[in-house]
């Protein structure tokens, strides 16, 4: 019976695919798949308006991301206060052909017809780059065509090719910018600025950066420290090694920067390389605190704001060496904050980044204490370099998990899957003793 219901239920769904397709169950044209099956009343007529000028039998075309599910996307284009609607489509299954419709009286009427790049498109997206009507921004698979919509025609400001971009606020005077990545040129990645210059569209020259856009795991704009703008990039730059860069726009020119740009130490040092070394660039500061802090780290962790001052801080790491002891021990963090003179340290602690959290700890205990965060629970551990006897532990328990065992310990911070449980093991006499109290204000999540 059960067996028989299941069958049953397949049929269904096989037979639902089938009508509201429009190509049998094994079809595996995507331009058919992405064919919408059943028009709403609005759709029926903007799809008879369009057929008047694209002729039968074409293929509407959809963005693969940006959460589209309709072939037609409506905007006001030109800042009259009534929705365009803009189509994609192909009539020979590779060259994508864009549309413009109107409304009148008399319902929809296409406006505009022109020819896009080949292939499929990948995402759409608006953005208010001065203060006319919007930029339509148009990603293809590797290209980027920016319009604006004037006089019943797409107005191209600029195109080019692309293999990735972000829409963001360059230089903070409340307008969008279009970060265009590139690819590569002579083995170094590429990134421009597409932006409004003195009333007209400009794109800032090349700039080299060292992350690939595959590579980038998080992406912002803040304030540095000095009353300037950033576009900070999170990215890999190899198998375990980790960067932040920043790009800043000065007059029209895009500069690159890491946190060693804006470090003022007369003992910077830069050694050699070691042997077992994976040959990424390394860059070590010295200074009156007597640490090292590594510019590149092993830890995948973003830039971000931790005191809540509105100013942007980059992670680096600090370490005695150049390699772990064990595979399970972490370098310390701190995050690095610049005053307009130099960087300076604005926190310190430990990252779990597959947890979620940042551990800060009230001073440093890098000479001191070894962080290990156990792979298989995720707990973090510290242990006395003295005696090797462990003074804290962090546990991350998930909430579905059963609790009383933690009962004992101090519950300090929760995100949407985990609890975050404190031991304290330290004496409340040690250097290592933190204040259960002061638990809660240990963590960061991330």
């Amino acid at each position: 019976m059960k067996k028989t219901k299941i069958f049953s239920l397949i049929c269904a769904v096989l037979a639902f695919c089938m009508a509201f397709s429009g190509c049998t169950v094994f079809e595996t044209d995507t331009e058919a798949l992405m064919q919408p099956p059943v028009f709403s009343e609005e759709q029926e007529k903007l799809n008879a308006a369009l057929t008047k000028v694209a002729g039968e039998g074409y293929n509407l075309k959809y963005p693969a991301s940006g959460g589209s599910n309709s072939a037609f996307i409506f905007k006001d284009l030109d800042d009259d206060g009534v929705d365009e609607a803009m189509a994609f489509y192909s009539t020979d299954g590779s060259n994508t052909r864009i549309n413009v419709l109107k409304q009148n009286e008399e319902g929809w009427v296409s406006v505009y017809e022109a020819a896009g790049f080949t292939g499929d498109i990948m995402n759409i997206e608006f953005a208010d780059i001065d203060k006319n009507s919007p930029a339509v921004i148009i990603s293809w698979a590797d290209e980027i065509g920016i319009y604006r919509f004037e006089n019943n025609r797409l107005k191209e400001l600029h195109s080019s090719e692309c293999y990735g971009s972000d829409i963001v606020d360059m230089d903070g005077n409340g307008f969008s910018d279009v970060v265009i990545f590139k690819g590569s040129a002579m083995d170094r990645n590429v990134v421009n600025i597409f932006r409004i210059y003195e009333n007209k569209p400009a794109v800032t020259e090349d700039v080299i950066i060292h992350a690939e856009y595959s590579g980038i795991y998080s992406s912002k704009t803040g304030d540095i420290g000095d009353g300037r703008t950033a576009y900070f990039i999170d990215c890999s730059i190899s198998e375990g090694v980790y960067l932040t860069e920043m790009i800043i726009i000065e007059e029209n020119t895009a500069k690159e920067f890491t946190i060693d740009d804006f470090v003022e130490d007369e003992t910077a040092e830069v050694p050699e390389t070691p042997e077992e070394s994976d040959g990424s660039t390394i860059i070590i500061i010295g200074g009156s605190l007597g640490k090292r802090r590594i510019f590149t780290r092993n830890t995948a962790v973003s830039c971000m704001d931790t005191n809540g001052d509105g100013i942007m801080e980059l992670p680096v790491e600090v370490r005695d060496d150049y390699a772990q002891e064990a595979s399970d021990t972490v370098y310390y963090l701190e995050y690095m904050q610049y005053n307009g003179v130099n960087s300076v340290p604005a926190w310190h602690g430990v990252a779990n980044t597959e947890s979620g959290y940042l551990f800060t700890l009230p001073r440093p205990w890098n000479s001191a204490a070894t962080a290990v965060i156990d792979s298989a629970s995720g707990e973090l551990s510290f242990v006395s370099a003295e005696n090797g006897e462990t003074v804290l532990r962090v546990h991350t328990v998930l909430k579905s998990d059963y609790q009383d065992k933690y009962e004992d310990y101090v519950l300090a911070a929760e995100s949407e899957d985990h609890y975050f449980y404190v031991e304290a093991l330290a004496d409340p006499e040690s250097n290592f003793y933190i204040d259960p109290i002061t638990f809660e204000d240990c963590f960061i999540l991330i």
